[in-house]
Protein backbone atom coordinates (compact mmCIF):
# COMPACT_ATOMS: atom_id res chain seq x y z
CA UNK A 1 0.00 0.00 0.00
CA UNK A 2 2.66 2.34 0.78
CA UNK A 3 3.83 2.21 -2.92
CA UNK A 4 0.95 3.32 -4.27
CA UNK A 5 0.24 -0.05 -5.85
CA UNK A 6 -3.64 -0.47 -7.33
CA UNK A 7 -5.67 -2.98 -5.01
CA UNK A 8 -6.39 -5.07 -7.65
CA UNK A 9 -2.91 -6.05 -8.14
CA UNK A 10 -2.25 -6.66 -4.69
CA UNK A 11 -4.80 -9.06 -4.60
CA UNK A 12 -3.61 -10.60 -7.58
CA UNK A 13 -0.81 -11.10 -6.19
CA UNK A 14 -1.50 -12.11 -2.84
CA UNK A 15 -4.15 -14.42 -4.39
CA UNK A 16 -7.08 -12.89 -2.49
CA UNK A 17 -10.05 -11.45 -3.92
CA UNK A 18 -10.64 -7.58 -4.01
CA UNK A 19 -13.47 -7.45 -1.95
CA UNK A 20 -11.69 -9.70 1.03
CA UNK A 21 -8.63 -7.80 0.41
CA UNK A 22 -10.89 -4.39 0.71
CA UNK A 23 -12.20 -5.78 4.49
CA UNK A 24 -9.23 -6.21 5.81
CA UNK A 25 -7.51 -2.76 5.37
CA UNK A 26 -10.33 -0.67 6.46
CA UNK A 27 -10.40 -3.34 9.45
CA UNK A 28 -6.82 -2.69 9.93
CA UNK A 29 -7.20 1.13 9.42
CA UNK A 30 -9.78 0.96 11.77
CA UNK A 31 -7.39 0.22 14.59
CA UNK A 32 -5.05 2.95 13.61
CA UNK A 33 -5.01 5.99 16.46
CA UNK A 34 -7.06 9.23 15.08
CA UNK A 35 -5.16 11.50 16.93
CA UNK A 36 -1.47 11.98 16.91
CA UNK A 37 0.50 13.44 20.64
CA UNK A 38 2.68 16.20 19.85
CA UNK A 39 5.36 17.87 21.96
CA UNK A 40 7.18 21.03 21.92
CA UNK A 41 11.19 20.81 21.27
CA UNK A 42 12.49 23.23 23.98
CA UNK A 43 14.09 25.97 22.28
CA UNK A 44 18.23 25.90 22.35
CA UNK A 45 19.00 22.58 23.45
Amino acid sequence: MLEKIPLAGIARVAGVSETWLQSYVNAKYQNVPRQVNVRAKKRGA
